[in-house]
């Protein structure tokens, strides 16, 4: 089906472009695309599959919704955010950063869970408190890393929408209140990722992947980074101590 289609497509692109599977599935529900009848909502695990089944390249009979670079393409970003959380000799990132994590009570954040647990999830429990946070690994390395590096980079350009995601947001929001024809909204949706995406900064170092933290930069990292907080909705924040910017 057409709708099916433009569905698979644009959850390749926002994978692709380094959105994580919750955030992928949060899109989707968001636009009130159903899963499917039964089980409407998506969540993570169903994004996950949905990238990982080679049938949508038209293998199998299956009509293709995404040609085969662009299913390597997303295998290729999983392959890398998997290798994040394997530690290489040493810790991982996410265990680097877990001393780090402080409850909104102020309290220390402790890791809770196994090796059964998926890797991609990260299980915390106050000391203080005993409230507990369940949230996406690959989201709180992002979301730490984008703040580190824009606090490195004060005048790295910001983001600017350009005259046509304008145009497309309008036409998108004109859409949305009349969908008598959800394939065009759906077009003008998987455009509007794109241009919103060729809007985005250049990065003006090395840092090209925020997903990750530099080995040579975690002696950096300990001098300027007080705590991270981390909410019952999954909003984490950075504290910087006196140093943060400074000259090393």
């Amino acid at each position: 089906m057409p709708e099916e289609q433009q569905t698979i497509r644009m959850a390749f692109t926002l994978y692709i472009a380094g959105t994580s599977y919750q955030a992928v599935a949060d899109a989707l529900n968001h636009q009130n695309i159903p899963y499917c009848p039964e089980a409407p909502l998506w969540d993570k695990h169903k994004v996950k599959r949905l990238l990982e089944n080679p049938r949508y390249t038209g293998k199998d009979g299956f009509p293709a919704a995404v040609d085969a670079d662009t299913f390597q393409a997303a295998r290729k970003k999983a392959e890398e955010k998997n290798a994040l959380r394997q530690p290489r000799g040493g810790k991982s990132p996410i265990a680097r950063l877990t001393p780090y994590f402080r409850c909104t009570c102020g309290g220390k954040l402790i890791r809770i869970g196994g090796k059964w647990l998926d890797s991609s999830e990260l299980h915390l429990k106050c000391g203080s408190c005993g409230s507990t946070i369940t949230t996406d690994t690959d989201t709180v390395l992002t979301e730490a890393n984008r703040q580190i590096y824009a606090h490195e980079h004060p005048k790295q350009p910001a983001y600017a929408p350009s005259a046509e995601v304008i145009r497309l947001s309008n036409a998108i929001n004109r859409g949305l209140e009349q969908p008598d024809f959800p394939e065009a909204v759906m077009a003008l949706i998987l455009q509007g990722v794109a241009a919103r995406y060729d809007c985005c900064p250049e990065p003006i170092s090395e840092y090209e992947n925020l997903d990750h933290l530099p080995k040579a930069d975690w002696n950096h990292f300990r001098r300027v980074v007080s705590y991270i907080t981390i909410t019952q909705e999954h909003i984490i924040t950075v504290q910087f101590t006196d140093q943060a910017g400074k000259d090393e």
